[in-house]
């Protein structure tokens, strides 16, 4: 699960799963929120059965708590019988040490039938009681079942699981709390057999499964023996269906505690892809590049692509199952994976579906896909993943992408030798700290683009590679750092594609794109390889488009869509979709450029062959080029107010209806609500507001009106009018009601509120502000036009410090002159009402 499960109310409470009532945000209660969760989802718990916090008792003069209690049926949750609860769970926040004994306490003093513990980061522990014992068990039962189920259910009741990487997280904890510290390249290729292993349990004919842990196995040394003797033999029998796989002697290497407690948290879940699966990724694979694969592959300076700009890439491209595949530089077959899947979608888009005739081409393109990869345990990787996908693994080979094409493996040579493969999907390795370049004559001496050069970057031998793999008329796609489209370093490279091929697209990837893993400034280049006797042309539409949105932050956690209203929705945050769409309609003829997605002509390139897409952004005034062109600059990097931070909400809340509900002002201080204009808060006009009595309003609408109420720190934006015109809401404000005429930004980091704050108010903001308002009559905003606004962000905060500074002083001045005028407003009624001064009195 991931923070954002959990739903916040506008001042910043989270709003419990269970009563929808607002609860502190601590870490320890967005641990309990999501177990909730997870216990209603996945085990079928209905939220009138559970409880948060319960006082039970444990003996006459002494009580316990549970953090939750999941009582056998809802009718004994409101009178709290003690004698009707199923499970009590305890929970600790991330990284704090969880009190077991007061879990086996609960459970004693609850009689309930077990229990959990989890401290939310992958640690996840449960507990059965046996007589007056609480022992330690491989998983929870699910509603309705006894203990006796876990680890005896057949394989049409396993479940898809809903987070992967969370699995694995587990699944690596569990491994080191066994004392498992070997290499961490060990690890991850005994976490490729475990999971082999439970793919060859999932495709077994029988109802019972092997890859199972019963309660009593887990319970003693010998039973823990015995799980790890079937999953042994069920990797055996992957390995020895698949020698070219795996070693005839290869085995798991962990401890038979170790396998079972991986046992313990994967058996529960179908982890095979199945061909009637063509809207989803393979879970293993997935998992590889989550967990196994990027352990592998990260000392080599090479990391995984984005799956979300894998999917991009397969859609632009369009394969179908005639197509012949090749990634010379493959890791774990991402890309591989994607075409199958997006021939999959085609397949069932056509009125084929999950038929014999589908199979049968699914069957014919995986005789056509192949992946040349230097390291042994990624080919590895790669193989099992075509496997678990249903496919043949025979084209995943071990060998040098840009070594002399002789000395590629017989299969690769014989049927996608230079000239054959149709499509070339990669993502190579980029010059680095680790990698370097490739200095070596033997190799230079064969490419183009290398020419008197002591050293070349190995990603421009790789594109001058792919573009001479290619057969004519045949289509690249290929990741390559975004120095590659306007440097002289790659000015031989850009010469070679303008005269071997014609240029489809350019895309400038979002500075996140690979991140946790490194910070490189990425793009993609879309090509098609020129016919052997056609000439390049003259000119000719180039696609190009810049990302602002790819649904991570820094650190790689998702960003979700926020809706109008404020809510948090499932959807990830990117902008990839609709770049697909604009390429589409742009390769139909029909675009309608926009800011950041447009056609250019190939005439209109400069001598240095520039295909940078912030060179050519039309129809923007300086001021918004002048940020555009900040991205990449040294120390510079220019995001989307929407990814500026992880967690940054902006929105509007729901229109509300206050007619019925305005009142007279009050006398009373007691009395009705004020409800304040955007105008009310910018031109500090207090009095200037409506008295709205919210007695009056149904549950539904007062809901409505929560949603809008602001918090101390918030940033307003006008939305409608004049419209960027920005507030800043002060601790006297804090909780008031704010029309939905203001757009709320809201930043938890307050040095980087300061400066968006700073930076909202620049020409430079304004002038993109002014770009997307709308409206014939009055002008509007919407919060995605707030959100998609291009913020330029240093590497370094010191960089804007005074900004920073400027800003906050700006806060405590108005903090202060809100405070001066409540005491201003508060001495003249002390005056009228006649009381004597603290002064005139002593």
């Amino acid at each position: 699960m991931t923070t954002s499960d959990i739903e916040l109310a506008p001042d910043g409470r989270i709003v419990d799963f269970l009563d929808d009532v607002p609860l502190a945000d601590t870490p320890h209660e967005r641990v309990r929120q999501r177990v909730l969760r997870t216990l209603h989802a996945e085990h079928g718990h209905p939220k009138a059965a559970m409880r948060r916090d319960v006082a039970l008792a444990a003996g006459s003069r002494r009580t316990t708590r549970a953090d939750i209690v999941v009582y056998c049926s809802p009718p004994a949750r409101p009178d709290g019988d003690e004698g009707e609860i199923e499970l009590v769970v305890e929970c600790a926040a991330p990284g704090v040490a969880g009190d077991h004994d007061r879990l086996v306490a609960a459970i004693l003093a609850a009689s309930a039938g077990g229990g959990l513990w989890t401290d939310g980061d992958g640690d996840v522990r449960a507990f059965r009681r046996v007589g007056e014992r609480v022992e330690p068990a491989p998983g929870l039962p699910r509603r309705g079942e006894g203990w006796d189920a876990v680890g005896r259910r057949r394989h049409d009741q396993l479940e898809r699981p809903r987070d992967v990487r969370g699995l694995l997280r587990r699944c690596h904890n569990r491994l080191h709390g066994r004392g498992i510290d070997g290499d961490e390249d060990d690890l991850a290729m005994d976490m490729v057999r475990l999971l082999l292993a439970k793919a060859q349990d999932e495709m077994g004919a029988g109802p019972l499964r092997e890859f199972a842990c019963t309660p009593e196995e887990y319970g003693s040394a010998a039973g823990r023996r015995a799980v790890a003797g079937r999953v042994q033999r069920l990797f055996r029998a992957f390995a020895d269906a698949n020698p070219g796989v795996f070693g005839e002697h290869e085995r798991i290497g962990v401890s038979p505690a170790a396998i079972t407690e991986v046992v313990a948290v994967l058996a529960p879940y179908a982890l095979t892809t199945r061909i009637e699966d063509a809207d989803e990724w393979d879970v293993v694979g997935s998992a590889y590049e989550q967990y196994t694969a990027s352990r592998l592959k990260r000392q080599r300076g090479q990391f995984f692509t984005n799956r979300l700009l894998v999917e991009l890439m397969v859609r632009v491209l369009d394969p179908d199952a005639g197509d012949t595949v090749l990634d010379p530089a493959g890791g774990s077959g991402g890309f591989l994976t994607g075409v199958l899947r997006h021939v999959r979608r085609k397949a069932s888009a056509g009125g084929g579906g999950p038929t014999a005739a589908t199979a049968r081409g699914l069957d014919d393109l995986s005789e056509r896909l192949f992946l040349v990869e230097a390291g042994p345990r990624l080919v590895k990787i790669a193989k099992a993943a075509m496997l678990l996908s249903g496919n043949d693994h025979a084209g995943m080979t071990r060998g040098d992408g840009l070594g002399p094409y002789d000395a590629l493996d017989d299969r690769v040579r014989e049927r996608c030798g230079r000239g054959a493969p149709t499509l070339i999907l990669t993502n190579p390795p980029f010059a680095g700290q680790n990698e370097g370049l490739v200095t070596d004559p033997a190799i230079l001496r064969g490419y183009a683009v290398a020419d008197l050069l002591d050293g070349a970057p190995p990603e421009m031998l790789f594109f001058e590679r792919c573009l001479d793999w290619l057969a004519p008329g045949g289509r690249l796609g290929i990741v390559m750092p975004k120095s590659f489209l306007d440097t002289a370093t790659y000015r031989r490279a850009r010469e070679l594609l303008f005269r071997d091929a014609q240029l489809l697209a350019v895309l400038n990837c979002h500075r996140n794109t690979f991140q946790p893993d490194t910070g490189v400034r990425t793009c993609v280049v879309f090509l098609r390889k020129l016919e052997a006797r056609e000439e390049p042309p003259a000119d000719h539409d180039i696609f190009m488009a810049i990302s602002r949105k790819i649904g991570r932050d820094s650190e790689g956690r998702p960003i979700l869509r926020i809706d109008p209203d404020g809510e948090t929705t499932d959807e990830i945050d990117h902008d990839l979709d609709d770049i697909l769409a604009d390429w589409q309609r742009a390769a139909a003829g029909g675009l309608q450029s926009s800011g950041y997605r447009f056609v250019v002509r190939r005439a209109d390139l400069d001598a240095a062959l520039n295909i940078n897409p912030q060179r050519y952004l039309p129809h923007l005034n300086e001021s918004l080029r002048e940020v555009a062109e900040m991205d990449g600059r040294d120390g510079w990097a220019v995001t989307s107010l929407s990814q500026i931070e992880h967690g940054v909400a902006i929105f509007k809340g729901p229109r509300l209806r206050t007619e019925p509900l305005i009142v007279e002002r009050p006398d009373d201080a007691a009395a009705p609500e004020p409800y304040y204009t955007p105008s009310a808060v910018l031109q500090d006009r207090h009095e200037s507001v409506k008295w709205l009595d919210l007695a009056r309003a149904g549950a539904g609408a007062r809901r409505r009106f929560e949603k809008v109420r602001v918090q101390a720190g918030d940033l307003l934006v006008t939305r409608s009018g004049s419209i960027g015109r920005v507030a800043y809401v002060t601790s006297r404000l804090h909780g008031a009601i704010v029309s939905d005429d203001a757009i709320r930004v809201r930043i938890a980091d307050e040095d980087l509120r300061a400066y968006v704050f700073a930076y909202l108010q620049s020409a430079h903001a304004q002038a993109q502000l002014r770009r997307n308002e709308y409206g014939a009559v009055q002008q509007h905003l919407e919060p995605h036009h707030v959100g998609d606004l291009l913020v330029p962000i240093p590497d370094d905060r010191r960089r804007v410090q005074a900004a920073i500074a400027a800003a906050k002083e700006h806060f405590a001045s108005k903090e202060e002159a809100e405070a001066a005028s409540a005491r201003m407003a508060g001495a003249i009624a002390q005056a009228i009402r006649g009381d004597e001064p603290a002064a005139l009195a002593a």
